[in-house]
């Protein structure tokens, strides 16, 4: 995986403030059971946002709300002020594109058929691929390491040599807004740091709004420009990551003891768990004071 061929601009021009994308009281579940309450968030344009929070707290039935394929059970998703779902489908995937949890690529799929589907989006009833088609699947396949792979069936893959072709696709479609669910699931560590790379400098070089979904708080500490917390459907916090990640965050989210210092690499937040010394399986813990 390599960076932009073309290094960001130290001091790139950002949008103007605002957000084309926005959760405005917004309600979601699933047969009648709701996930997400109430919830209202504004993603700033040309910022990386990260959206982090326990198992089963909301964030992945957020970012499918947020992608149009979930319809509120109240209030609205708006993009550039209109209801996502007023929107015609072909007209929102040429602004945003979003890779899902789950993908399932179709049987036999080669990897550079399956990234030359993100064009789709781009070509109508009389426009045939072009050029320009040929030069953002090649820029994808570039950016995320898997040039080498584009012959092979996606279906002969290991998970993390899949997970970086799925990135790849959404990449080739070349929206203005990146919506991914847990990007880094199947990739070693080196290959994670790599792929929010190759996301912070588009975000970087092209003013691309990102919005992710990471399981990996420290991670997501790193390289988010604003960070939303989740917890049992609701956000419980927003903003600069060194204001939002700290130890009481930390536990009240995650139900985690831990130590909250800086980063020293970055500065950003640093989670440390506060763990008791090891003892072998199946031994008690000893007494606490209340015990006693």
């Amino acid at each position: 995986m390599t960076a932009l061929r073309h290094p960001p601009d130290p001091s790139p021009v950002r949008p103007k403030s605002g957000s084309r994308l926005r959760a405005d009281a917004v309600s979601l579940g699933y047969d009648g059971r709701r996930v997400v309450d109430d919830l209202t968030l504004a993603v700033p344009d040309g910022r990386v946002t990260v959206v982090v929070g326990a198992n089963a707290c909301g964030k992945s039935t957020l970012l499918r709300g947020l992608a149009r394929l979930l319809r509120a059970e109240g209030g609205a998703v708006l993009l550039d002020g209109r209801d996502i779902h007023d929107r015609p489908t072909r007209e929102v995937a040429r602004t945003l594109g979003l890779l899902p949890q789950t993908a399932i690529a179709p049987e036999g799929v080669t990897v550079v058929d399956l990234v030359a589907r993100g064009r789709h989006p781009h070509r109508g009833l009389v426009r045939r691929w072009s050029d320009e088609d040929d030069r953002a699947v090649a820029e994808a396949l570039t950016l995320t390491g898997t040039l080498d792979l584009a012959q092979r069936p996606v279906d002969e893959l290991s998970g993390g040599q899949r997970q970086r072709v799925w990135v790849a696709m959404v990449l080739a479609q070349r929206t203005d807004l990146l919506l991914l669910d847990e990007p880094t699931t199947f990739l070693d560590l080196a290959h994670q740091v790599e792929l929010l790379d190759v996301l912070a400098d588009l975000n970087a070089a092209r003013g691309t709004t990102v919005v992710m979904v990471l399981h990996e708080l420290n991670l997501a500490a790193r390289y988010a420009d604003h960070l939303v917390a989740m917890k049992d459907g609701r956000v419980v916090a927003a903003g600069d990551p060194r204001e939002v990640v700290t130890e009481e965050l930390v536990h009240d989210v995650f139900g985690l003891q831990a130590c909250v210092v800086p980063d020293p690499v970055t500065g950003t937040p640093l989670v440390v768990p506060a763990t008791t010394r090891r003892r072998p399986l199946g031994t008690p813990a000893p007494p606490t004071q209340e015990d006693r």
